[in-house]
């Protein structure tokens, strides 16, 4: 009977010391710490809303199954960026883009998810697939296109498709080319973080509204998220919620002082 071949453990090994080195940049550094617990934080809420959640239709046990999804994703981006693999983290993260704006699509359009669940390729590509997906949520919105396209253009680029400017991402900073498998590098660590950290937000927002805000769990997750995310989204976002609209939120949850 063989065994593991010897090179496939030293890679594992050494992805392993990589991971290390990310974890100490993580804690040296208050914005990539800020990025990580956002993260946890959608995380948990996903988790709740799965574990804790009876659905006893398709369509609600359809929506959980897309949290799933982007419970591994979010899962999956961190592991494979805090072990050096950073382009591929990132091509999960264009799997996250593309999940959370269906979900969106769900919550407008509740009837849709029928029809989804048993669409053929060519439906889900004609009336499903992500450019569709993104106008009607532009349409939806009122006010004119948004910035969704380019966000995914974004990903699809640097990280879906193979093309010159994704070369960029297989190489240190400073280094004189392109390195086969992992290395660790901050300001990739950086910036994937980062980049994670502004989809969480989005992911919670996304799933929140599918939770039964009655079960005493999914309400103190939901709490625990929001407050959180309007906290996050101030200081890295530049959006401009205030104390008191924190506040507002605890009174909601029936935390006021």
């Amino acid at each position: 009977m063989s065994d593991i071949p010897q090179n496939m453990l030293y890679l594992h090994d050494g992805e392993e010391e990589l991971r290390r080195k990310a974890l100490a940049l993580v804690r040296a550094e208050a914005a990539m710490q800020a990025h990580l617990a956002i993260t946890e934080c959608a995380m948990n809420l996903l988790d709740v809303f799965v574990r804790l959640q009876v659905e006893d239709t398709d369509d609600g046990r359809a929506i959980q199954h897309l949290a799933i999804r982007v419970f591994n994703g979010f899962a999956s981006s961190w592991k494979l960026m805090a072990s050096g693999y950073f382009q591929k983290a990132g091509l999960i993260q264009r799997d996250l883009v593309e999940t959370i704006y269906l979900v969106n699509y769900f919550h407008i359009h509740f009837d849709k998810i029928a029809a989804w669940r048993v669409a053929d390729r060519k439906q889900l590509l004609n009336e499903f697939g992500p450019g569709r997906i993104r106008k009607a949520l532009d349409a939806h919105s009122g006010k004119g296109k948004s910035k969704r396209e380019a966000i995914y253009q974004k990903f699809s680029m640097i990280v879906a498709h193979p093309s010159k400017i994704g070369f960029d991402m297989l190489r240190p900073r400073g280094g004189d080319g392109a390195v086969i498998g992992p290395f660790m590098e901050a300001s990739a660590l950086k910036a994937l973080l980062e980049e994670l950290g502004m989809l969480a937000p989005q992911a919670g927002m996304a799933f929140f509204m599918f939770m039964d805000e009655t079960a005493p769990s999914a309400r103190e997750a939901i709490h625990s998220f929001l407050t959180a995310s309007m906290r996050y989204c101030v200081t890295y976002l530049g959006m401009h919620y205030t104390e008191e609209d924190i506040a507002e939120v605890d009174r909601l949850f029936g935390l006021d002082a």
